[in-house]
């Protein structure tokens, strides 16, 4: 019999900037005088600060250095990446928008044979990254995967001691907040007796707008948090779920030496304290075993668990052998439980600060490498959902994505309660809004899972991947592997644009099409039918080809566009050798595809590829005509003009074509 093995954590960094501010000082800086006993209620007495040389992608990049210098890895061994900051300010006044945070970094340090991409899902997003990269690993898709957050937060706080008109103020939060990097490296273990026992997630959307993080009235960007009721929430919702966590696992309440939560003020701590408590009836949790780490640290968003767990680390708190409770909540609502039992990695760690001493690298002959005979299940497309012309009401995002979805879910034999995952992969949405997460905000609308349920059946995780145009088949990817791995059954992915400029800079535009598409993906009942293996390529020589960033220093935030003049020719001769990539492990000739879904950018675009590919330009769908880019919604809109046009028939292969800034290509054969 096979014996179960866990993912552990083999490294883990953190980065924290150099400056350090007073609560004290914070409030005294607010322009309108705040009575208000924040110290006293958050246990905040300072926290660092960043924002003058260091920006969200340089708190990333050290948090990684620090975790590869603390691994056996190098960053040649990584198979994946995620980047999982809300935060995307990487430079005095910008959002970056495109290209992702993550292929940045793959240029940066070699990662050379690491697929890509940004997930968000506000402060639960390296856990949502450890959920997605834990799977993988147990579908055999990967062996080494990497998440890492750099969350430049305090940018926030300044916006707010600008505009904080009262003690009551729903911007107060943003006054908690502390900046830091977090990375972590994941791999498979040799024993059940150590890593992730459990780890589970659920999104309560019904609460997703209880707190909203986007571009400010008066400039710059800002939060919104109603933080009685989505502190109400979390704590009744998130005990619940930590205490049936406990109970699958077969730990007792008093088996664990350690509760790590999100670290968000002292009043929510011991709230969430007292709550698994009385559910209890007896005292389990208390100042010993309930980690508290937010007096010089503050809020971190989602690098806070493990900017607490590394420090508790080097304080020599938590041991090897050690067993942790990590209690997760985040708006949206995302919470969810993770029961973990360390290795040797607390010992090696404090080795490392005390000596300086470094891992033993593997060697050659150990070296890891990506699995490629691996023959995936297919996953098939079950239904998809698209936008009429006429009914699309211009610049509201959120009600594009609904009626792409609501069309899907009308076309598909499952319900609303069976959607088991929820993925967005749109890049540009109304106001900027970068938390919570879209998808959590669209399963609100619809009202899926929306609430916590005991039984433990129908729930939903909701997060967005973010990665331009190539982010929609990346969902595809992490849906397949979802699905292998047992962690859903049903997976909706969608996406939505809208072009930001258009009310105020009318004559700078992306000329991406404002739309909605939804699909949604299962396990195929025809053996032979549905995607069988993806193939992501990277050209990072081009990373500045295509770029995007919101401007917030002024009132009116506008999106600024770089767009290469060659870019569709940087596009097609990417494109060509990953396809021949792909199709050779595929064992597939050019001959055998009968037809080709390309990026919908432009009909010359299309007729372009068709000749770099040497293909008949009639086996391409193209319903982009003379229309505006489709963008992250092209290969529904493509399939769905397929399906119409009856261009395909059972037992045709697709290729499925994706490109993107980076410059990233994307490939999957689709069987019919």
């Amino acid at each position: 019999m096979d014996v179960k093995k866990n993912v552990i954590i083999e490294s883990i960094g953190t980065y924290l900037p150099p400056e350090s501010h007073s609560t004290s000082d914070i409030m005294k800086a607010c322009t309108n005088k705040i009575s208000f006993p924040l110290e006293n209620i958050t246990g905040i007495r300072t926290r660092r600060m960043a924002g003058k040389h260091e920006f969200s992608i340089d708190l990333a990049r050290k948090a990684i250095s620090d975790c590869l210098a603390n691994s056996k890895y190098h960053p040649n061994d990584i198979d994946i990446l995620v980047c999982c900051n809300i935060s995307r300010y990487d430079n005095l006044n910008q959002v970056s928008f495109e290209p992702s945070t993550s292929i940045k970094l793959r240029k940066y340090f070699g990662f050379n044979k690491a697929i890509v991409f940004d997930l968000s899902n506000a402060c639960a997003g390296m856990f949502t990254g450890i959920y997605l990269v834990n799977a993988l690993i147990k579908s055999g898709a990967i062996r080494l995967g990497m998440v890492v957050s750099g969350e430049y937060i305090t940018h926030l706080t300044k916006t707010a001691q600008k505009e904080i008109e009262g003690y009551m103020d729903t911007r107060l939060a943003c006054l908690t907040l502390g900046d830091a990097g977090a990375a972590l490296i994941l791999e498979e273990s040799d024993s059940d007796q150590i890593g992730f026992q459990e780890l589970e997630m659920q999104t309560l959307s019904r609460y997703s707008k209880y707190c909203i993080a986007k571009t400010s009235d008066y400039g710059g960007m800002i939060m919104y948090t109603d933080s009685v009721n989505l502190t109400d929430a979390a704590v009744k919702s998130g005990a619940t779920h930590s205490l049936n966590v406990l109970q699958k696992a077969a730990w007792s309440p008093e088996s664990f030496q350690h509760l790590i939560m999100h670290q968000t003020s002292r009043m929510t701590l011991n709230s969430a304290r007292r709550e698994i408590n009385q559910l209890l009836k007896k005292i389990v949790c208390n100042d010993d075993n309930t980690i508290n780490n937010l007096e010089q640290r503050g809020n971190t968003a989602s690098t806070s668990h493990f900017v607490a767990l590394h420090d508790q680390i080097r304080n020599n708190k938590i041991k090897s052998g050690d067993k942790v409770i990590f209690s997760i909540s985040a708006s949206g609502l995302t919470i969810g439980t993770a029961l973990y039992t360390f290795d040797d990695l607390p010992k090696r760690i404090r080795q490392i600060d005390a000596d300086g001493s470094e891992q033993e690298e593997i060697t050659p002959s150990n070296h890891i490498k990506q699995k490629n005979d691996t023959k995936y299940p297919r996953i098939r497309i079950e239904s998809l959902g698209t936008i009429q012309e006429y009914s699309i009401e211009k610049h509201n995002s959120l009600e594009l994505l609904k009626q792409a979805a609501t069309n899907c879910l009308n076309n598909s034999s499952y319900h609303y309660s069976d959607i088991d995952l929820l993925i967005h992969t749109g890049v540009y949405r109304s106001e900027y809004l970068l938390e919570p997460a879209y998808a959590a905000l669209l399963a609100g609308e619809l009202d899926i899972n929306s609430t916590y349920s005991d039984s433990g059946y129908d729930k939903t995780l909701a997060f967005d991947i973010f990665n331009g145009a190539l982010g929609f088949l990346n969902a595809c990817f992490v849906a397949q592997q979802m699905i292998v791995a047992k962690n859903c059954k049903t997976a909706m992915i969608v996406a939505v644009e809208t072009e930001n400029n258009a009310e105020s800079f009318p004559d700078e535009l992306m000329n991406i099409r404002e739309t909605g598409s939804a699909i949604i993906l299962d396990s195929s009942p025809l053996e032979e039918t549905g995607f069988s293996q993806f193939l992501f390529s990277y050209n990072s020589e081009t990373l500045s080809a295509y770029a995007t960033f919101c401007n917030t220093e002024h009132k009116t935030p506008y999106l600024n566009i770089k767009k290469d003049p060659n870019l569709n020719d940087l596009y097609i001769d990417s494109i060509l050798p990953a396809v021949q990539e792909l199709l050779e492990k595929e064992g597939l000739d050019f001959n055998e595809i009968k037809i080709v879904f390309p990026p919908q950018i432009s009909s010359a675009f299309i007729t372009r590829l068709a000749k770099s590919l040497g293909l008949q330009r009639g086996k391409f769908v193209d319903v982009v005509g003379e229309g505006m880019d489709f963008f992250s919604s092209s290969l529904v809109y493509a399939l769905q003009g397929a399906y119409q046009n009856k261009l395909v028939k059972p037992g045709d292969k697709g290729l499925i074509i994706a490109v993107g800034s980076g410059i990233q290509v994307g490939c999957a054969i689709y069987h019919f």
